[in-house]
């Protein structure tokens, strides 16, 4: 009989100690007797998806959504994600720990899945059409360790800057399962250039046996790769590949923006849309991360009627959408707001992560949880607006991708003219705060566009936190708080980064 593995969520979360990433977990079976035919793969390939929740919701993206000066955080909010939202964070700090072993736990049992997977593939037990099947879930291996790589290299890394990133501390590499109790081995921080270069060579890995794209498709594709090819050779600023990738995903025809304010209902509440490139699978016996319960925070009604949030959108976001914007009533609604000793007023609250009613235990109460949307296809227009903005002569194919990503989003929309690219580059980032806002993206293109970060006008002073750290905070984007700290348990347990941290830490 053959052996069948799975291996729980609860090991995975807990695989690895320091950068030793590649202890065995408890639970799991050695690699030498684990994966013997084409049966135990299957089953082990629960695990490349069931990291993918995580990946995509929860404080990976609420945490770098509100640091990005877009949000205020009302005079009560508790200090949750505090430290975060002041530029105060430290090297002890519990949320920085969690999320870098995590990444790192998630990465290596990607090692170990694409290292005893390829062994299978190599060895005498599967046929040909076996053959083809494993080395595609090789392939989505490959994709999911990119996206755990990607989650740490925009928060534990400065901006990539293509003159200086060979000479730039990047992120330690791991990129085998070769279990070591011996700290000497712990891989010390690789350049910048070297982590990038990484992440475009696991994608060509990743493309090597996925199938072609379909909208709401719950697995990795071709079109998910290149999605986030187009993505990172943003970051990097290569401009030319990305815009020409983001140009052959809008020109595919597979994926259509949502065009009314019925479809963007549909994308965020149903989960649902044309436009989905990738679509976490989700149902109510496995749900993704929950997302954005503090700009709700519900507790009393649960209903979302009665919401006592956390942080609220600022008016200089509200200002930004212009009258016909299908967006904005699915992005926020009007609630009576007390905040105690303070005011009551009628303010707008982001609401873009009430949930999928589908996805609730009880009909009536949210819960904040939907399917992860990490690729939309709107993501590709913006990136094809900013990447020609940024490359002589294409300013006008860059103007078209933005206006018809506002003619989809804004009835009767006025097309944007522009003289240059600067001009375009300014519209784009207006743009991206519109249709990102929540989704993670607001300290990544931060980063990249060199800006700082300034508290944005509240929609009322009296009812948020004031002081020159929150309402009042102005940070350039050389500040050293702009990344994240490598955790201390990682410096005192790992001797190659032990002159690694970052600056200021």
């Amino acid at each position: 009989m053959k052996r069948i593995i799975v291996i729980a969520l609860s090991a995975l979360a807990a695989l690895f100690v320091s950068c030793d990433m590649n202890t065995l977990p408890y639970t799991a079976i050695d690699e030498s007797t684990a994966i013997q035919g084409i049966d135990d793969a299957t089953n082990m390939r629960i695990s490349i998806y069931t990291p993918v929740k995580s990946l995509f919701g929860g404080g990976r993206l609420d945490i770098e959504e509100i640091r990005g000066g877009m949000f205020n955080a009302m005079a009560d909010f508790g200090n949750y994600y505090g430290l975060y939202y002041q530029w105060n964070m430290q090297t002890n700090d519990s949320d920085a720990e969690s999320l870098w072993y995590s990444d790192y736990s998630i990465i290596g049992s990607m090692n170990y899945i694409i290292g005893s997977f390829t062994k299978l593939v190599e060895g005498d037990a599967l046929d040909e059409e076996e053959k083809e099947i494993v080395n595609m879930y090789i392939s989505e291996a490959y994709m999911t360790r990119v996206m755990a790589y990607w989650d740490l290299v925009t928060k534990y890394c400065v901006a990539y800057d293509p003159a200086t990133a060979a000479n730039t501390d990047g992120l330690p590499l791991q990129l085998e399962y070769a279990p070591t109790s011996d700290s000497s081995k712990y891989p010390g921080r690789n350049t910048l250039e070297e982590t990038y270069n990484q992440l475009l060579l696991d994608l060509e890995k990743a493309a090597a046996y996925l199938p072609e794209g379909q909208k709401n498709y719950n697995y990795w594709s071709q079109d998910a790769v290149k999605a986030m090819r187009a993505r990172v050779h943003l970051n990097m600023k290569n401009y030319t590949e990305a815009a020409t990738i983001a140009q052959e995903l809008i020109n595919s025809g597979t994926y259509q923006l949502a065009a009314s304010a019925a479809e963007i209902e549909s994308m965020w509440r149903n989960d649902i849309a044309n436009e989905n490139i990738f679509l976490v699978a989700a149902n109510l016996q496995d749900l993704c991360t929950s997302t954005g319960s503090y700009y709700i925070y519900d507790n009393n009604a649960r209903d979302g009627s009665t919401p006592d949030p956390q942080y609220i959108p600022s008016q200089t976001l509200i200002d930004l959408y212009e009258d016909g914007d299908y967006r904005y009533a699915t992005y926020f609604k009007t609630r009576e707001i007390t905040v105690q000793g303070a005011a009551t007023d009628n303010l707008e609250i982001f609401f873009k992560y009430e949930g999928n009613p589908a996805l609730r235990s009880s009909p009536t109460q949210i819960n904040y949880v939907s399917a992860g949307k990490p690729f939309r296809i709107a993501e590709q227009y913006l990136i094809l607006a900013e990447a020609c903005a940024n490359i002589e002569g294409q300013t006008q194919t860059g103007v078209k991708a933005l206006n018809d990503l506002r003619a989809a989003r804004i009835e009767n929309a006025e097309p944007v003219t522009v003289a240059d690219g600067r001009a375009l580059l300014d519209e784009v980032k207006k743009e991206w705060s519109r249709e990102c806002v929540g989704e993670g993206f607001r300290m990544i293109n931060m980063k990249r566009w060199g800006d700082g970060v300034k508290r944005a006008a509240s929609q009322n002073s009296a009812m948020t936190y004031p002081g020159d750290r929150y309402d009042g905070l102005n940070k350039p984007i050389t500040d050293s708080r702009c990344v994240w700290p490598i955790p201390k348990t990682e410096i005192d347990a790992n001797p190659q980064i032990k002159g690694q941290q970052n600056p200021g830490y």
